[in-house]
């Protein structure tokens, strides 16, 4: 058997939800946000290793992690703070597929499920 060693996992998710990053850069201590070199905020948390990476679509990516404990602890550590401080708008999922949706959608423009009856 070979032998090896985890040295990085990347993991993304999604949040289903417009996030304003002005607003999360303010907010959040350790954030670094310039929109004209990158579009997203990076978060470097205290005491860790890990990066993440949020997009202003709900979409985050963490990074430089080395254990799934690692990036669960990072990822609830940042919602959380953006639950905190109300910086996250809720969104709805298509039930189908689990595409973002927004509320006024009829049809999901992931799969094309009825979204109203």
């Amino acid at each position: 058997m070979t032998n090896y060693t985890i040295e990085n996992i990347m993991a993304s998710m999604n949040l289903n939800t417009k996030l304003k990053l002005r607003e999360i850069s303010e907010n959040i201590e350790n954030t670094e946000y310039n929109p004209d070199n990158f579009p997203g905020v990076i978060w470097r948390p205290k005491n860790n290793y890990g990066v993440v990476i949020i997009m202003d679509d709900g979409r985050m990516m963490c990074t430089n992690t080395r254990s799934m404990d690692d990036v669960d602890s990072i990822f609830e550590r940042v919602t959380k703070m953006m639950e905190e401080k109300g910086l996250i708008t809720p969104r709805l999922s298509c039930p189908s597929c689990g595409a973002a949706v927004d509320g006024e959608d009829v049809v999901c423009i992931e799969c094309g499920n009825l979204l109203q009856g």
